[in-house]
């Protein structure tokens, strides 16, 4: 992709872009902050569960199990 198309390509995003923010109007920074809190909150989700699983599986090396204990009743 050339540069000219790339310089054509983000003019057009940014007139989008600023065309949505004069339409919003005072909600542009309610919205903003929504989208943004609700990415981090996902993230921060996904980062709870990946350490989760690390723990989980460090302790399994650690304890010298293959896998969870099971149930002998």
């Amino acid at each position: 992709m050339s540069t000219f198309s790339r310089v054509v390509i983000l003019f057009i995003l940014a007139v989008i872009t600023i065309l949505i923010a004069i339409i919003l109007g005072d909600y542009g920074p309610w919205y903003l902050a929504w989208l943004l809190g609700t990415g981090f909150m996902i993230l921060v989700a996904a980062m709870g569960g990946v350490l989760f699983e690390d723990q989980d599986s460090e302790l399994i090396q650690r304890e010298g199990f293959d896998e969870a204990p099971k149930d002998e009743s």
